[in-house]
């Protein structure tokens, strides 16, 4: 059974929302929660999402074509979660250099960054799954011809 043309599109899309709606929430920072917030957040992340898929999605890239959905099981699961590791690593370190930056507290600086590390990677790690296990199958693909 081949895998849909467009799973791995799917799977950029909802993560880079994910992502583009924590960024948006970052950057507004301490806003007052009404419902012109919440219209101004989605629209905003929808625009930021749009935008980083179309840059994304040009010229065919991330379009599966004749890889069955066991193969792109055995490709992606494991490029997810070493995608998931780096970028907690990645993140962590980043955001203990910022957080202790400013706080000067090593234990507290620590767990917020391994806590913010953690959680903000189980929403960017699926769209750099996506592209590199998309990357592994073409080259895959290339090989095979």
């Amino acid at each position: 059974m081949t895998a849909p043309a467009h799973t791995l599109r799917v799977v950029f899309a909802l993560s880079a929302l994910a992502c583009s709606v924590i960024l948006v929430l970052f950057v507004r920072g301490r806003a007052e929660w009404t419902t012109v917030f919440w219209l101004q957040l989605a629209a905003s992340s929808l625009v930021v999402a749009s935008v980083i898929c179309w840059l994304v999605f040009r010229q065919g890239r991330l379009r599966l074509i004749g890889v069955s959905l066991a193969h792109l099981a055995r490709v992606f699961l494991p490029q997810l979660l070493y995608m998931y590791i780096a970028s907690a690593f990645a993140i962590t370190a980043i955001a203990l250099a910022v957080i202790y930056g400013v706080t000067r507290s090593g234990a507290n600086s620590l767990a917020l960054a391994v806590l913010a590390g953690l959680w903000l990677s189980l929403w960017l790690a699926p769209s750099i799954a996506s592209v590199t296990s998309w990357l592994k199958l073409r080259s895959a693909n290339k090989n095979d011809a």
